[in-house]
């Protein structure tokens, strides 16, 4: 009896592990799902497009994914820190919203309505559909015994919206894609623009950045113009420091200077154009989304720079490398600020509010990416590559500038820009991006890039 008992046990024991083995090596992920939703769930692949991991109606419970993340865990490479893109579901519920959220191990998939259909539908030419003979036979069935006016390859969504029904009908990678892009995006810098009798003849600076596996990837998401941002998978691999407070001051150029740390990073921008059908209208239509990930920081160790490292190779430019900046829903912060009659105004800093224990952090996308992604969606000003890390945690950006000789008890103006977005399933968020620019006043303000304050709202502190 007790080596029946035993033989049991190994039994259990053994298929227990293999059961585990075959989930490990097949990257299969088990998820909450919370509420009911008609959802296209959908992970980049390392070599680029998208893989549709499910689709359907989806009622709740627990949902099992096989997904790519073993896949992005052997492409990269090297000792940065890395983190593989986390699933994306895009979701329609019945009350005619749109949602979209990453996909998080450990986190329930809630399924609410974000966004009304009406806000983000763009018309569109029909979708060229390869529906095989039985589902367009069905279709045809289907429509005769129900009062549906879908078109064939639609599915109803409530009274007024059809979605389409199953993905993999769409065959053209307008639809889905992905890329992968390595390149060097402007981390944070400053521009000072000063002339005539408020002229900055020097200026100081102390710049650190301190990135480890406390670290979080952020997906930043366009749904068509509207950026928010949501929770990815934490870095592992080795730490980046970079420091830049060169001594004792920096030499303006007759009042103009800029400095930009550039750090390279890998990232992965996906593109969704989700075919939608108006009934009210007979209008066909796309929800144009796109998402961008950054999955690994290609520099690690310890980097003290100072100004001899100026433009010896991208680490530190006086110039802004190839790059885009987020124009939605940035906004510009501006303090106004005197010197003393020293010529001289020390630690001029700026704080940005985090949400749910977290800071967010947003570079602008790389030349490189944004004229990729430039040709798949209409609106791409929502685009940024963040980053998150746990308030008090050993991750840190600090940034602090000093004008240490201008001109004596002399108004300037300093702006930076700063991202107010939403976070999912929270609310608006500040996101920090230090960029700052310093000008006499007597112009408008400089712009970085393609962003110029002017054209933004802005707050002015004293």
């Amino acid at each position: 009896m007790w080596r029946k008992l035993l033989g049991l046990m190994l039994v259990l024991i053994v298929g227990t592990a293999l059961g585990q083995a075959t989930s490990n090596y097949l990257s299969i992920e088990q998820i909450n799902v919370q509420g009911k939703a008609k959802v296209f769930i959908f992970q980049p692949r390392p070599e680029g497009g998208v893989k549709l991991l499910k689709q359907g109606v989806i009622p709740g419970g627990v949902l099992s994914l096989r997904t790519e993340t073993k896949n992005w865990e052997k492409a990269l490479k090297g000792r940065g820190l890395k983190a593989p893109p986390t699933p994306i579901a895009i979701y329609f519920t019945k009350d005619g919203n749109i949602g979209i959220k990453s996909v998080v191990k450990d986190r329930p998939l809630q399924l609410e309505g974000m966004i009304n259909l009406d806000e983000v539908f763009n018309p569109s030419k029909k979708p060229q559909l390869e529906i095989p003979i039985l589902p367009r036979i069905r279709n045809t069935v289907k429509s005769l015994l129900t009062s549906s006016s879908c078109p064939n390859g639609y599915e109803e969504l409530n009274s007024r919206y059809c979605i389409i029904e199953n993905w993999e009908y769409l065959k053209d990678s307008y639809y889905a894609d992905s890329r992968t892009f390595t390149e060097y995006v402007p981390f944070m810098g400053m521009k000072v623009r000063t002339e005539s009798y408020k002229t900055i003849d020097k200026m100081g600076a102390s710049w650190g950045i301190q990135l480890t596996s406390n670290t979080r990837a952020m997906w930043t998401f366009n749904l068509d113009g509207i950026p928010m941002i949501d929770f990815g998978s934490s870095y592992g691999g080795s730490t980046l420091r970079v420091s830049y407070a060169p001594s004792p001051s920096i030499p303006t150029d007759n009042g103009h200077l800029e400095r930009y740390i550039n750090l390279p990073l890998k990232y992965v921008i996906a593109t969704y154009n989700v075919p939608v059908y108006d009934k009210w209208n007979q209008q066909y239509g796309t929800i144009p989304i796109a998402g961008v990930y950054p999955i690994q920081v290609m520099l690690t160790g310890t980097h003290n720079l100072d100004e001899n490292d100026v433009n010896s190779g991208l680490l530190l430019t006086n110039y802004l490398v190839s790059s885009n900046f987020p124009t939605k829903q940035t906004t510009t912060e501006e303090k106004v600020i005197k010197t003393d009659s020293y010529r001289v105004y020390n630690n001029i800093v700026f704080d940005f509010q985090g949400s749910s224990g977290y800071d967010f952090y947003s570079t602008p996308l790389g030349g490189d990416g944004f004229n990729w992604i430039w040709s798949k969606v209409p609106v791409v000003g929502a685009l940024s590559i963040t980053l998150g890390y746990s308030e008090g945690s050993e991750s840190v950006i600090a940034y602090n500038i000093d004008i240490v000789n201008g001109a004596a008890n002399q108004y300037y103006y300093v702006t930076i820009i700063r991202r107010d977005i939403t976070l999912v399933d929270s609310n608006n968020v500040e996101v920090g991006m230090y960029f700052a620019m310093v000008d006499d006043g007597l112009g408008s303000i400089p712009c970085i890039g393609d962003v110029c304050p002017s054209s933004l709202e802005s707050g002015t502190t004293k």
